[in-house]
């Protein structure tokens, strides 16, 4: 196998545990930290990253510590929200690693590898930074220039 074979498995591997992640919220059993309305807007060479999916990782404490797995997706027009305990509900306070996982086709039961290859996918490897404050948010844009973008749909 080799190594772009495995790269792309490892991003696709990651970007199903994000849709997961998206898909049950915050959930579990630890109670509820406030949240507080976050978003804002992610473009990749100059265009929206529709259909991205934009994870939060707590820079100091993990999820099970603080009950919390933000995450928020991609729409037409490249803005995002934070969801974790209900829809657009917001994010709790902190700094975070940004990870990005943007399939290859958004929606589909087997969405293909990260469009750009793993990247940002990785909390471990990605120096994207936000930082939530109480109140609501109004996050910088996320701007990301010169990625080689593998085609999507």
């Amino acid at each position: 196998m080799s190594y772009k074979d495995t790269n792309i498995r490892r991003s696709y591997a990651f970007g199903i545990s994000l849709i997961c992640l998206f898909a049950v919220g915050c959930g579990g059993s630890v109670s509820s930290v406030t949240v507080y309305p976050a978003s804002g807007l992610l473009t990749v060479n100059g265009e929206p990253a529709t259909g991205a999916i934009i994870g939060l990782h707590p820079v100091n404490g993990d999820f099970d510590e603080r009950g919390t797995r933000p995450a928020g997706k991609v729409d037409a027009d490249g803005r995002f929200t934070f969801s974790c305990y209900d829809i657009d509900d917001g994010a709790p306070s902190g700094e975070y690693i940004v990870a990005i996982y943007w399939p290859q086709y958004p929606g589909r039961d087997d969405p293909g590898a990260d469009r750009m290859g793993g990247k940002y996918a990785d909390p471990k490897s990605s120096e994207l930074r936000i930082t939530i404050s109480e109140g609501e948010n109004t996050l910088k844009p996320i701007v990301l220039e010169n990625v080689k973008v593998l085609k999507g749909s």
